[in-house]
């Protein structure tokens, strides 16, 4: 079988808890530094469904992943990006990524500079990467979806970001997606795609 065909199901299930940990440990530090607030908090300032929503996020992202990524192959490269990673890469772009979220956080006040830097470094990444048009799509979705998603808890009165652009969320928001999805492409190779 094609590297670019093995699935590891089992897989999943990591690439949910991982992300959902990472997101949830960051969305802590988030509330500590006033960048968003919950009107019922429950443990470390958030919200009960706060980190079963995350994990119900990372699972649906790898499931679209895993379907959008076979599907779109015929128009953009993705086998790549569908063959097994490294825990090197993989720990890179986790790393890469909560260093965006802790930034997000301690740099909130400063929207417009912190929005110039998350587009500025994710351009610069995305050039210096593999499979381009394939990571910003990817990516893309990430950033509206996720926008779009918080902006319906913020319309719902579930959470308030101190600073909102547009539709109760910051505009810096669509640029730590746009971070996420380097770290979402590697969590997938390692371990949906990984040799078992």
């Amino acid at each position: 079988m094609h590297g670019a065909d093995r699935i590891h199901r089992p897989g999943i299930l990591h690439v949910t808890l991982v992300g959902a940990a990472v997101a949830w440990s960051c969305d802590a530090m988030h509330v500590h530094t006033g960048t968003i607030s919950y009107p019922q908090p429950w443990l470390l300032g958030q919200a009960w469904w706060v980190a079963p929503g995350f994990a119900a996020t990372f699972l649906t992202m790898a499931i679209v992943y895993l379907l959008l990524a076979q599907r779109v192959s015929a128009f953009v490269a993705t086998t790549e990006s569908r063959r097994p990673g490294t825990s090197g890469d993989f720990a890179e772009t986790l790393a890469a990524f909560a260093f965006s979220y802790l930034l997000s956080g301690f740099g909130s006040r400063e929207p417009a500079l912190l929005s110039a830097i998350f587009l500025g470094s994710f351009l610069l990444r995305w050039w210096l990467t593999y499979e381009r048009a394939w990571l910003l799509l990817l990516a893309s979705l990430m950033a509206v979806g996720g926008m779009l998603g918080e902006g319906l808890l913020g319309w719902a009165g579930l959470a308030a970001y101190a600073h909102a652009d547009v539709f109760h969320v910051p505009l810096w928001l669509g640029g730590l997606y746009l971070h996420g999805a380097f770290a979402l492409r590697q969590s997938m190779r390692f371990f949906v795609y990984a040799e078992r």
